[in-house]
């Protein structure tokens, strides 16, 4: 698992035995928008009921809602720190210590703030002028909660963390989510599209370039993940920095 994520920047997909920590984040998420799903059986099981795709476009209001009820409960909080999320992060780490941002995501029918353009999850640590982000290196175990497929997923690119930062753009209501690289440096046959059963996932390094997979028309199935960011203490990634990315970071960090 290790020598996957050091040679390709990602762990393979694999299993998380997250029993009730999960089923109760699930059962949260359910209640948040059962009145958006189509019409159902209340006999079904909470992660089917989860994949059955909404009415219509939801709107905007309720996406943020939800997005802040799950990262804010004591449901969401108790899973990410779970001996088993720790268990998963020793695959890659000696001594795994959680990083202060997690996040639940609602990828929403045609919610276009929720799609993610090539980036370096290190761009946004990178410029940061809080103390506590700095210096981290956190990698990400990206956690499907109700299943992934193909089309709604994310995209990872294959032995891209061992080349450069890239200059990174700022995404309004995302943050330094948008690399400076021409597409046509990207090689197809590189890029590796997740697609994953409930409580599945895998684990990236901060430097491996990821995207969520392009909008597909009509897919009004909501896709739920959770992004959970572990570091280890002292663990310093060498890096090669986009030299105006270096320079702007050194100004952040002379005017703050």
């Amino acid at each position: 698992m290790k020598d996957s994520f050091l040679e390709k920047g990602f762990t393979k997909i694999f299993k998380l035995e997250l029993g009730q920590d999960l089923i109760d984040v699930q059962k949260k998420i359910y209640n948040s928008t059962k009145q958006l799903i189509i019409d159902h059986d209340d006999n079904l099981t909470t992660i089917e009921k989860l994949q059955l795709p909404f009415k219509k476009k939801p709107e905007k209001e309720k996406w943020s809602e939800l997005m802040n009820e799950i990262n804010s409960s004591k449901e969401f909080k108790k899973l990410i720190n779970s001996e088993e999320i720790i268990k998963k992060f020793r695959l890659v780490y000696s001594n795994p210590k959680i990083f202060e941002i997690c996040a639940f995501r609602a990828r929403f029918p045609e919610q276009g703030r929720v799609l993610y353009d090539w980036h370096q999850d290190e761009g946004t640590w990178y410029l940061s002028k809080n103390k506590t982000h700095q210096d981290k290196y956190p990698s990400t175990l990206w956690l499907s909660v109700n299943g992934s497929s193909s089309i709604d997923s994310i995209q990872l690119v294959k032995y891209s963390h061992k080349k450069i930062l890239h200059n990174h753009s700022y995404v309004k209501g995302q943050g330094f989510f948008s690399a400076r690289i021409k597409k046509e440096k990207i090689k197809e046959e590189d890029i590796f599209t997740i697609e994953t059963k409930p409580s599945e996932g895998l684990i990236f390094h901060p430097l491996s370039l990821h995207r969520s997979v392009p909008f597909q028309a009509n897919n009004l199935r909501p896709r739920y993940s959770i992004d959970i960011r572990y570091y280890e203490d002292g663990l310093k990634t060498k890096f090669n920095e986009s030299y105006l990315f270096k320079l702007r970071k050194f100004c952040n960090r002379i005017l703050k």
